[in-house]
């Protein structure tokens, strides 16, 4: 099913008018899974300011765990105002955990598939430079998973490039 996720998402990104910049946003995640993100996409599609796909990984390794999420999202972001400084962006789609506890030599694993959110505050520096913050929550079965909760939330930090 990512598979084809993806394959969608840039099909329709691929078709979108030959005008459009490119949109690439790196990001650090900080939480209990600490890692990594990166969107890609384009500008001035669809109707938003930019249209793009994202994925991250995080990961926690303490103690008898070791567990990632592999996310897999499609977002977009709108600019506001007259001089569009200030934008949000809005992402959903899917998630992968996939987690193993080793006590007194047993071993145990666990899979699960969620869904994953996220939104961010944008700040455009300059019309090529932007800084990003927001964050964003993964949502699993918590029987399948080693997660205490239901969800796993992260806060992101990261800068959005066009060009």
């Amino acid at each position: 099913m990512k598979k084809a996720f993806l394959a969608l998402t840039l099909s329709a990104l691929i078709s979108a008018p030959a005008i459009a910049d490119i949109h690439l946003s790196p990001e650090v995640k900080i939480g209990a899974y600490n890692g990594f993100g990166l969107q890609a996409g384009l500008t001035d599609t669809l109707g938003f300011d930019a249209v793009f796909v994202s994925y991250s990984r995080t990961e926690y390794k303490k103690f008898s765990y070791d567990e990632k999420i592999d996310t897999y999202r499609i977002g977009a972001q709108q600019m506001f105002g007259a001089s569009k400084v200030h934008g949000l962006q809005i992402e959903i789609g899917l998630a992968d955990y996939d987690g193993q506890k080793i006590r007194s030599g047993n071993e145990e694993t666990k899979t699960s598939t969620g869904v994953s959110i996220g939104a961010s505050y944008i700040f455009q520096a300059t019309p090529n430079l932007g800084l990003r913050a927001g964050g964003d929550f993964n949502t699993f079965r918590s029987s399948n998973t080693f997660i205490p909760h239901d969800f796993s939330p992260n806060l992101n930090i990261g800068m959005t490039f066009t060009f």
